[in-house]
């Protein structure tokens, strides 16, 4: 691609990827990643009933304990805050709101490519960026990833036109842009600080360390990020500690051992291979690397590319190796490998013959093979859901709901969960293994109704394989002992779950 010109290749591929994140728009965000769609959702809700422009929400799975927590600088919340003005659904503005920042980002890619690979390259990176997993799922998923993605791109951009041309308009810009995208997040745009330290070495050599523009910036990136860091902190520590700084931070760099261990590895390769460059796509995105290498391309890529190595080296821990949207910043030099891989196989001799069958073979083998995953990563749980709405439609609004989930293996230990809250309409307690024992004894103590979720067959064929890389147990079935001992009896039985009703529950 050698104009601005976007070709009608561009619009093709665009028009189809708004059609695959469109198709899920009316679904509720009970999918693969719904606990963390739930909780940016719940705090949506929670920002929007406040008087203000609050950075803080209460805490959904404290049932009517006033906690407040704070997920990341809540720029998309406030986004999605403006889409409901129109819409007047929670669930529908946040993917609406994702599948505009997913547009926004495939356009700033385009001039990204332009600088990095030629016209055929550029077509099939593309296409891996409109049908990845990873891409289709989290461009309109309730959650910030299209967000940062988006800051992302703009701030590679910037530092890419800064490179160009480094006048102190466009590096207002670009520090404008990258302050804000590390507060909303820290790990998936920290590692281009390091193509900049390039960009400003080469720039500027040594005498940066002492220009005015640099100093300035700098200083100003660090205030506001030791300002949000801790009032976040001085929010989360009433009733989310484990959630402060101090343990967030570590979590995610992980430990010095972990990276001379198997499994994370495994984890790791696993959601880049099954996410992002799914089957022959991996085959593709090596054989680009290969091509880069012999060739000694270099340039920006080359900085990109090494840029998700070091990403991956520094943040191991709670990221890439444990879930799978922190591999989002993998994605597009993923593409470009791809489009380099795939764009020489179809210039080989015994191929170049047939063009539009090889491109049409490739392009439905992508297809083939995404499909699978897709349908694993939007499956619905319909058992929650039916939980909650059994829950809002035969308890009164002022009820305590205590809520157990042993239906899901992301679910049963995990007690920061708030899609029973979000989808009840109910003020709910979650109880787990790890509950703090005093939020145990006010759930059982004041709780109306107690919801139980049964656990499903067990998992067979591939995901076995994968839990069982995980290190996820099969889920038992819970004797209900500790609710009769709270004076809680049996009130209704329903397919995938049973509820509970405290007798001694004080009058509401």
């Amino acid at each position: 691609m050698t104009s601005a010109r976007l070709p009608v290749s561009f619009w093709a591929l665009l028009a189809l990827g708004l059609a695959l994140r469109c198709a899920a728009l009316t679904q509720p965000l009970l999918d693969a990643h719904m606990i963390r769609q739930c909780q940016t959702a719940a705090a949506t809700k929670s920002l929007l009933e406040q008087p203000g422009f609050p950075l803080a929400a209460r805490i959904p799975w404290l049932g009517d304990l006033d906690g407040r927590f704070v997920l990341e600088l809540p720029l998309y919340n406030y986004l999605v805050m403006g889409v409901h003005r129109v819409t007047g659904n929670f669930d529908l503005s946040g993917k609406l709101m994702s599948v505009m920042l997913w547009t926004l980002s495939f356009f700033l890619l385009q001039p990204i490519w332009r600088r990095m690979l030629d016209g055929a390259q550029t077509y099939w990176a593309n296409a891996l960026f409109v049908l990845a997993p990873l891409s289709v799922f989290y461009g309109q998923a309730f959650m910030p990833e299209m967000l940062v993605q988006a800051l992302a791109f703009a701030l590679l951009l910037a530092t890419i036109c800064y490179s160009e041309s480094p006048t102190l308009l466009r590096w207002t810009v670009l520090a404008t842009v990258g302050g804000i995208a590390l507060l909303v997040k820290l790990p998936e745009v920290s590692h281009l600080y390091f193509i900049l330290a390039i960009v400003i070495f080469r720039c500027d050599g040594w005498r940066a360390l002492i220009r005015p523009r640099y100093l300035i910036a700098g200083l100003i990136t660090v205030i506001a990020m030791k300002v949000w860091s801790n009032f976040a902190d001085s929010v989360n520590t009433a009733f989310l500690p484990d959630w402060c700084s101090k343990y967030v931070l570590p979590g995610f760099i992980g430990t010095l051992a972990s990276r001379f261990t198997i499994k994370p590895w495994a984890m790791l390769f696993f959601y880049i291979g099954a996410f992002i460059v799914t089957g022959p796509a991996a085959l593709a995105a090596a054989a680009g690397l290969w091509i880069f290498v012999r060739r000694k391309c270099g340039g920006m890529l080359g900085l990109w590319l090494l840029s998700i190595v070091l990403f991956y080296l520094v943040w191991f821990g709670n990221a890439g190796t444990a879930q799978s949207y922190y591999n989002l910043p993998a994605l597009a030099p993923l593409c470009a490998l791809f489009g380099m891989g795939v764009s020489a196989l179809l210039s080989w001799k015994k191929i170049a013959c047939w063009p539009r069958t090889a491109a049409f073979a490739v392009f439905a083998a992508l297809l083939l093979c995404v499909t699978p995953v897709l349908r694993y990563l939007f499956r619905q749980d319909r058992q929650i859901l039916a939980a909650a709405v059994w829950t809002r439609e035969h308890t009164q609004p002022d009820d305590l709901i205590l809520f157990r989930a042993n239906h899901r293996w992301d679910m049963v230990d995990y007690y920061y969960n708030p899609v029973p809250a979000y989808y009840a309409e109910r003020r709910t307690f979650v109880r787990t293994r790890y509950t703090p024992e005093t939020y145990v004894r006010a759930a059982l103590e004041r709780a109306t109704y107690a919801v139980v979720t049964l656990p499903p067959p067990p998992e067979e064929g591939l995901m076995s394989k994968v839990n069982r890389l995980r290190g996820v147990a099969s889920i038992q079935d819970e004797s209900p002992d500790w609710l009769e001992a709270a004076g809680f009896h049996r009130f209704a039985s329903e397919e995938g779950f049973v509820v509970y009703k405290n007798s001694g529950a004080p009058a509401r």
